[in-house]
């Protein structure tokens, strides 16, 4: 056995059921546990073997089949491997078994396994509640289990709390007794099979709102006492989604019931818990006259991915985390797919690609990425893969393959796939298989080289044109950011789905596999613009690079608004990652946003905002930046006068995102009519907080704390401590990340780790502002290593936090500065980080390049514009 193998549990004993008691100690911040788990014993053994940490096992012993009990000689806890082993002095004999144990542990504050979470009641009474957080490999923090998805078995919970509290698990509450002690037993149902990592219990003063779905089943919303109305949208919301899913997937919800738990303290966005999904509170918590409209848009975004997941993932579960890919991914796409279906209004396909699609791209243009199936083996490596990879280029491509096959054919495959395997675990292979069966495609082979392959295609076009007949020439290669002189060659190939429209014609769509083809498009004989784009509809995840002449027609394309706005989109996101990559100049990207001068659609300027937002942070240094921001101060104006600083009466929602992107973007650049206009309903907000729409707060809150002294950056953590929304607490602490000054950012690095002042979830929302203020960034980097022993005890075995911290030194542009970040990860380890590490470095390289290519032509071009 090597020893990453050593990590998975011997395969002799089966886990059926487990009955569990647990009593948490709310003021001493500790448990006790009772967990009697009947097993099957599949051969005779000496030694049982199952998952636990940071447990204290008091008593152990087992129940054979007749009835007889046996203790074990030796109890030990293998700290590293989390492994508790019974070993006992004569063999058990095959058969049913039932492992009793005793045992505590504690209540921690690193959002992980079994754990506490502060609130403020609505006297003002500070107090903590108990949840649990068992993805990926936490459960055994709780109680000793056999912690692997495939090692589903059945749960009776009994939670022995005070009496007036409240207690929630995966299923309804199926007897409370009152113990005569001021504590009361809560016991619930038994649940189905299901794997450890979905169980789920709280304990608090807790309130509900509530409500039944067309099918019966009943959907709480779940919140700290006083703030239950604020789960209203969310509660209808929740309620359309179960009702879209039960009709998408052909199987009703298996559960009698759906709680949706805001959690004061949580370290990822939400969890898919079977019946019992757990949120922070930010994305499930709506206040009609304090919440913005991008806030309403995520509490659906989210909960329509997570709800999906009470099919994919919870009642159909990967056998294995080098499939977790399958889960997110998965359920990202649906999401997306739902809420694209209920709120058609939104454009969610759109905002995919800036939401998804581009974030996957992004990271897998890196040589340091990794293919979507990773073997995995131990719970450092399984921290590591839940990233853009698993989640956003996996849904793309999912996309990308429900248009090959069409919809039908995949919602056939999809429903065959769920029936067969409901219960129970699969692999990717017996989707693939499904949807074979039901398209009559090769699947599996066309999946392979987009599931096991590192990267993505870029296609290179060359276009022959002739008496209006136009052909066109196609090479692949592999899209690489270090496309430079003497990097190694790489020979990788895809079977690629490729649609190209052609100017005043219909698509034509076709499967290529070869490094090289060669198409011949339809003829053009009317007087118009004549263009043609690849990836047209752009639901293929790869990238596109076109001759000069043919960006110029496709430009004057853009300005006429002659291509859809996913078109559009698409062909700005590819020429700005052409330009990172080097496969064009800076100054071809920068010359094609001119080109979006009149664009209308909110998500284009989204993306752009983005895009020239990480293109400023690679110039900061430069002397060409004020040259820069002039540029997009020109740039944004018109639009940003367009939409204004008022929404009328009958504004959209995507109007409304895009006056924040744009206002924002202006502010950042420090344009001095927004700056002004800002500062201004900031004074008035003071006087009158219902002056300020929450649309607007964003913007004003980033430039105020940008702009500000001392007197409003005070101001600021003021109003962040009477906030009592989550919401708005969130828009204060990182308006206090945008000073200019060293001596306010170090304040606020300073008061990120001050837990009276910031949660431990916000923290690295503060710390990570403040590196991307490139008036902070060596602050943030500086603080991050003085502070490392605490990073690393809060965030190193849990969440997405500790890459988040990393990427503060994605910015970096130096050599000096790489060999820095490396010397000092190499002397502080972080196994859970270490790809992520790996992708700093490689950007770092980058960065340096980038600029070594591009610093003299950005610099004339920058001073003629």
């Amino acid at each position: 056995m090597t020893a990453d193998e050593s990590y998975r549990l011997p395969g002799n004993v089966i886990p059926e059921k487990y009955t569990l008691s647990l009593t948490p100690d709310l003021e001493a911040f500790t448990f006790q546990g009772e967990a009697d788990i009947e097993v099957e014993v599949k051969e005779a053994t000496l030694a049982i073997s199952m998952n636990a940490a940071e447990l204290e096992i008091s008593a152990a012993y087992v129940t054979l089949a007749d009835e007889s009990v046996r203790e074990p000689q030796d109890v030990s806890l293998d700290e590293d491997l989390e492994r508790v082993t019974l070993t006992f002095g004569e063999t058990l004999p095959p058969g049913r078994t039932t492992v009793s144990l005793r045992f505590s542990g504690i209540l921690n504050d690193q959002l992980r396994g079994f754990y506490r979470s502060r609130y403020t009641t609505p006297e003002g009474e500070d107090r903590y509640m108990a949840t649990t957080q068992f993805e990926a490999t936490d459960a055994r923090r709780a109680f000793p289990c056999w912690d692997e998805p495939a090692r589903k078995a059945a749960f009776d919970v009994t939670l022995i709390v005070p009496s007036e509290l409240t207690a929630f698990s995966n299923t309804p509450v199926a007897s409370e007794v009152d113990l005569g002690d001021g504590t009361k037993a809560v016991r619930f149902a038994e649940t189905p099979r299901m794997s450890t990592y979905l169980l789920a219990f709280l304990v608090g003063d807790l309130a509900t709102v509530e409500d039944s779905a067309k099918g019966g089943t009943l959907v709480r919303i779940v919140t700290v006492r006083g703030k239950e109305e604020l789960g209203r949208f969310a509660l209808e919301s929740a309620l359309r989604i179960l009702d879209y899913f039960d009709d998408y997937f052909g199987i009703p919800y298996p559960l009698p019931k759906l709680d949706h738990f805001a959690i004061p303290d949580f370290a990822a966005g939400a969890m898919e818990n079977w019946g019992a999904i757990t949120y922070r509170e930010r994305v499930l918590l709506f206040d009609p006259h304090e919440s913005s409209t991008i806030t309403r848009q995520f509490i659906v975004d989210v909960m329509a991915h997570e709800i999906a997941h009470m099919w994919f993932g919870d009642l159909v579960t990967m056998e294995w985390w080098d499939d977790l890919w399958l889960n997110e991914s998965f359920a990202s796409w649906i999401g997306t797919k739902a809420v694209a279906d209920l709120y058609p209004e939104w454009n969610m396909w759109t905002q995919f690609l800036y939401q998804d699609t581009a974030g996957g791209l992004t990271l897998d243009g890196l040589r340091s990425s990794h293919p979507i199936e990773v073997p995995v083996h131990n719970p450092a490596e399984i921290r590591e893969i839940f990233d853009a990879i698993s989640y956003n280029k996996g849904a793309s491509v999912l996309w990308m393959l429900e248009n090959f096959l069409g919809e039908g054919a995949f919602r056939k495959g999809l429903r065959a796939y769920m029936d067969a395997h409901a219960y129970g675990n699969a692999r990717t292979e017996d989707l693939w298989e499904a949807l074979e069966r039901a398209s009559g495609r090769p699947v599996p082979a066309l999946m392979a080289s987009w599931l096991r392959q590192t990267g993505f295609p870029l296609l290179e076009v060359k276009s022959h044109r002739e008496d209006g007949d136009l052909r066109v020439d196609l090479t692949q290669s592999r899209f690489l950011y270090e496309n430079l002189e003497g990097s190694a060659e790489d020979d990788t190939l895809w079977k690629v789905p490729v649609t190209i429209q052609r100017a005043d014609a219909a698509p034509m769509s076709f499967l290529t596999e070869e490094r090289t083809g060669r198409q011949r498009l339809p003829s053009k004989r009317s007087k118009g613009l004549d263009w043609f784009k690849v990836n047209a509809g752009q639901t293929g995840f790869y990238r596109v690079n076109y001759p000069p002449e043919e960006w110029e027609r496709l430009s004057s394309a853009i300005q006429t608004r002659g291509l859809p706005a996913v078109d559009r989109l698409g062909l700005q996101s590819d020429a700005y990652a052409l330009m990172r990559a080097g496969y064009v100049p800076a100054t071809l990207y920068l010359s094609l946003t001119q080109a979006f001068a009149d664009e209308t659609d909110s998500t284009l300027w989204r993306e752009i905002s983005a895009n020239l937002r990480s293109f400023e942070v690679l110039i900061a240094d430069e002397a060409y930046l004020p040259e820069f921001q002039s540029y997009v101060r020109r740039l944004f104006r018109g639009p940003a006068e367009r939409a204004g600083w008022d929404a009328p009466p009958d504004e959209g929602h995507l109007d409304a995102l895009m006056r924040g992107a744009l206002l924002g973007r202006l502010g950042a650049v420090e344009d001095t009519a927004t700056i002004r206009e800002a500062l201004s309903r900031f004074g008035t907000y003071l006087e009158d907080p219902a002056s300020l729409s929450p649309d607007l707060r964003d913007v004003v809150y980033h430039i105020a704390g940008q702009e500000g002294g001392e007197t409003i950056y005070e101001t600021l953590w003021r109003l962040e401590r009477e906030a009592g929304l989550n919401e708005e607490k969130l828009r204060l602490l990182t308006a206090v990340t945008r000073p200019k000054t060293e001596e306010l950012l170090q304040r606020s690095l300073d008061r990120s780790l001050l837990e009276e002042e910031v949660r431990i979830q916000d923290a690295v929302i503060m710390v990570v502002g403040v590196g991307a203020n490139r008036h902070g960034r060596d602050l943030a980097w500086d603080f991050l290593r003085a502070n490392w022993e605490e990073f690393d005890r809060r965030y190193s075995k849990g969440g997405f936090a500790l890459g988040r911290l990393v990427s503060i030194t994605d910015a970096f542009t130096t050599p000096e500065r790489a060999e820095e970040v490396e010397a000092f990860f190499k002397a502080h380890p972080a196994p859970a980080a270490k790809r992520r590490i790996r992708q700093s470095l490689e950007r770092i390289r980058l960065n340096g390049h980038w600029l070594e290519r591009n610093r003299e032509d950005l610099a004339d071009w920058l001073s003629d514009a």
